[in-house]
């Protein structure tokens, strides 16, 4: 536990006693706040100014010591000059090697040393000193959210996105940077706001001055005003509640849940909340500690519920410990493991021809592809081990790798990570509707892979990436006049019309987008990424889902706000697509005379002159260029 105090020495006296009775085992920490324009933080650490260096040293670790923390936070945000980063690497220096004399004399337990650092270890163009901080430093508090200023961004922006498949402002994107760098991921802590982003108004619903609100007045707000429609977004792992026009994007308990639990599997320290003071009836802190710490904390008393434990771990601990027992235990697990493995690959290697089965009993004998099982082998060969010269890209549901087999085949390769938002029976999805799907305008998928526990798609390579790549980026854009993006609209269309009418399956896709519009060698494009389809009955003209999908921007506000989705909602993916095409803009910036509003509401009210600017400079020089010649 980390703690900001005031002058208030009774204050400190009183909190440190109280949080070390109740919970002997907790560390607290010390921390010590400074602002990037301070001067005084700047003299301190200043290799110039020694003396009142070690005088700050020597005293913090005094305080520390004098009430009983177990350690010093340097909460100093942020370094903003290549010398303060260096200064910052002095000071680092320094305190840890009075931090281990002082210990080592004292011949008590040395004091933690930590730091809150960016989601990356570096800030614009300035990098952390990390050989520094990973020598000197116990951890690193990851600060892994305010991605966006709700202050100048759209307020549905992303603020805290765990992945983001169409930015880097991202916390895998930060984490993975961080352990790239060569700092231990061990050493890492995750960052959890307690508050959420929204518009910046001084009324009610939500009101907020500068675009922040607290989880408090989140949960109070929803309840006030009967906002039962909080949805929680798998793609960013963030939640999101309207009320009218109102938007709020915040951490609630299944995002709270999806990152706690990817710190462990990314093998992080842990994790800790940011203003924790602000968590309605502490359901996120009891979120984040798991169900049988949330069991332990509503039992009688927490020191009593820690004894039964230790007793129940010791009971279990005498059992294991038994050699008959230990024996049929283990012959056990490994038959269950054996069984259930079998089952699973059972469950794929089914005859080719009869891959798809269940959409057959639905719709009739229509003819399957053949899908081809490879090996995992096969797939660490053709990928050069998974390298990351191979990655092409990462998104929600994991990596994906260029790979060639042996025969010369040209491949990607998309495989599922531990931590992915992609769930398995939207891997499962994907291979049976794909096996059943064939469209020119449709990636083909060549097979799939499942041994060891993986999940692999392997896909036919497209050498020219996603339209994304080309609309957003002023200079690529060119390779795109008007001849090619209408060949492209013109191909995405045929791919929906494939999927909704031309079809024997009534496809629903749900995820329309840029980023999963791919490219072929004559840059015709193909529709991908069908992990989040549905299939409709041809009677059936809308269905309902608790659990709403796809990217902010693109999906229409029946199927945000109540769940309702049907073939039109493709249909109006594909409209905000299209203005992306033609205008080469962002759905997630702010557009017009005075940047207020976003792609959508600026085309609806875009006149004469302004509307022409709605179409892209780019083609449009060259049109005019053509013309005139």
């Amino acid at each position: 536990m980390i703690v900001t105090v005031s002058d208030d020495d009774e204050e400190i006296k009183n909190f440190n006693s109280i949080v070390k009775r109740k919970n002997p085992s907790l560390k607290t920490i010390l921390s010590i706040l400074g602002t990037a324009q301070s001067s005084e933080m700047y003299l301190l650490m200043s290799k110039t100014y020694l003396p009142g260096r070690k005088d700050f040293i020597e005293s913090s670790i005094k305080i520390a010591r004098f009430y009983g923390f177990d350690g010093l936070d340097f909460c100093w945000i942020w370094p903003s000059s290549s010398q303060e980063m260096s200064n910052l690497a002095a000071l680092l220096d320094d305190w840890r090697v009075a931090i281990d004399l002082e210990s080592k004399n004292a011949k008590k337990t040395r004091l933690l040393l930590t730091m809150p650092g960016k989601y990356t270890p570096w800030i614009q163009d300035l990098t952390y000193p990390i050989e520094s901080m990973r020598k000197n430093l116990d951890w690193v508090h990851v600060f892994a959210f305010d991605y966006y200023d709700p202050g100048t961004t759209n307020n549905t922006s992303p603020f805290a996105a765990l992945y983001d498949s169409n930015s880097d402002l991202n916390t895998d994107y930060g984490i993975n940077a961080w352990i790239k760098s060569g700092f231990p991921s061990q050493n890492l802590v995750l960052g959890l706001p307690f508050y959420g982003c929204v518009d910046i108004a001084e009324n009610e619903p939500f009101a907020s001055k500068n675009g922040m609100l607290d989880f408090n007045s989140i949960k109070r707000d929803m309840i006030k005003y009967r906002a039962n429609n909080s949805w929680f977004n798998s793609t960013y792992a963030m939640n999101y509640v309207s009320i009218g026009t109102s938007w709020v994007g915040f951490d609630d308990v299944e995002a709270v849940k999806t990152k706690v639990s990817y710190a462990k599997k990314r093998n992080l320290k842990g994790y800790v909340a940011w203003l924790v003071s602000y968590d309605w009836n502490s359901i996120l802190s009891q979120a984040a500690a798991g169900a049988e710490e949330v069991e332990d904390i509503e039992g009688v008393n927490t020191d009593q519920s820690r004894t039964l434990y230790k007793k129940k771990k010791l009971n279990r601990l005498v059992l294991i410990l038994i050699p008959m027992g230990s024996l049929l235990m283990l012959l056990v697990l490994v038959f269950t493991l054996w069984c259930l493995r079998r089952r699973k690959i059972l469950k794929f290697q089914v005859p080719r021809n009869k891959i798809g089965s269940k959409i057959n009993e639905e719709k009739g004998g229509e003819e399957t592809r053949t899908l081809q099982i490879f090996t995992f082998d096969e797939m660490k060969e053709s990928t050069n081990s998974f390298s990351v010269e191979n990655e092409l890209g990462r998104g929600g549901y994991g990596p994906v790798y260029k790979g060639k087999l042996k025969y010369g085949q040209e491949i990607a390769v998309k495989r599922l990570s531990e931590t992915s938002s992609q769930r398995s029976e939207e891997f499962e999805n994907e291979v049976i509707l794909t096996a059943k799907l064939q469209h020119i305008n449709l990636v083909k998928v060549l097979g799939f892979c499942i041994e060891r526990e993986e999940k692999m798609l392997i896909y036919e390579y497209m050498p020219n990436k996603s339209l994304d790549y080309y609309i957003y980026n002023q200079v690529r854009r060119l390779v795109l006049n008007w001849e090619k993006r209408v060949q492209i609209i013109e191909g995405i269309i045929q791919g929906l019309l494939y999927l909704q009418e031309y079809s024997r399956l009534t496809i629903i896709h749900r995820d329309i987008k840029a980023s999963n519009i791919l490219l072929d060698l004559q840059m015709k494009p193909k529709i991908s990424d069908f992990g989040m389809a549905r299939i409709f009955k041809k009677d059936e003209v809308e269905a309902n889902t608790k659990r709403v999908v796809g990217t902010m921007g693109y999906i229409p506000p029946e199927y945000a706000i109540e769940g309702r989705y049907s073939t039109k909602s493709d249909v109006f993916s594909f409209g905000v697509l299209l203005l992306q095409i033609i205008s080469g803009k962002k759905n997630t910036c702010l557009h017009g005379p005075h940047d207020n509003l976003n792609l959508l509401e600026y085309a609806v009210k875009a006149k004469d002159e302004e509307a022409r600017q709605l179409f892209d400079e780019m083609p449009q020089r060259d049109v005019v260029s053509n013309a005139s010649t």
